[in-house]
C-alpha cells in the first residue's frame, strides 16, 4: 500500500503546473529586445525633375511684359509674366512629366516685382527665382545670374544655376 501512495504522490507531482516565474524587479532596468533584422531603410524622395518649357505653354501666361530663366544649359525651365502695376501678380510656368504647371506669384507688384525674382506657387509646387549680379544683354531689357530653387510635395527639392532675363 505504501507503495501505491508513493506512486500516487508522484503521478500527481508529475501533472502539477510548473512554478510561476518570479515576478519582475520594478526597481531594476528592463532589458531591450533586439531585432535579428536591421530596420529597412527610409526611400530617397525622387528629385524634381523639370523640361523645357515650350511656346505653347508660354502662351498661356498673362502678362503684358516676360520674363526667362535659363540653365547654365541655355534651356528654358520657368517663363514669367506680368503687367506693370503694384496690384498685379505675375504668372509663370514650368513643365513637368511633359505637361505645362501654371504657377502664381506669392506677392504683387507687377513686372517690377516679377524682375526681381520671387516665389510661385501652384500645383504642389513651389519655384523661387534668387536674382544674382547684373550680366549684359543684347537686348533691352535685363540679365542676371540666378538660382532656381524648385520644391514639390514628396519630392526632393532642387537648385538650378542659370540666367534670368527680363524685357519687352
Amino acid at each position: 500500500m505504501r507503495i501505491l501512495m508513493l506512486t500516487a504522490f508522484a503521478v500527481l507531482a508529475a501533472c502539477s503546473p510548473a512554478p510561476a516565474p518570479p515576478a519582475n524587479d520594478s526597481a531594476g532596468d528592463p532589458v531591450p529586445i533586439e531585432s535579428p533584422r536591421a530596420p529597412a531603410p527610409t526611400p530617397a524622395p525622387s528629385p524634381i525633375a523639370l523640361q523645357a518649357v515650350t511656346e505653347s505653354a508660354v502662351g498661356t501666361l498673362e502678362g503684358e511684359l516676360r520674363c526667362a530663366f535659363l540653365s547654365d544649359e541655355g534651356m528654358l525651365l520657368l517663363a514669367g509674366a506680368a503687367d506693370v502695376g503694384a496690384d498685379k501678380r505675375a504668372t509663370a510656368v514650368v513643365m513637368r512629366a511633359g505637361k505645362p504647371v501654371g504657377l502664381t506669384a506669392s506677392e504683387t507688384g507687377g513686372f517690377d516685382a516679377l524682375s526681381r525674382g520671387g516665389a510661385f506657387t501652384g500645383e504642389g509646387l513651389t519655384a523661387s527665382l534668387t536674382r544674382g549680379a547684373e550680366r549684359p544683354t543684347d537686348h533691352e531689357g535685363s540679365g542676371h545670374t540666378a538660382t532656381l530653387s524648385i520644391e514639390g510635395t514628396g519630392l526632393a527639392a532642387r537648385a538650378i544655376d542659370g540666367v534670368w532675363e527680363c524685357g519687352p
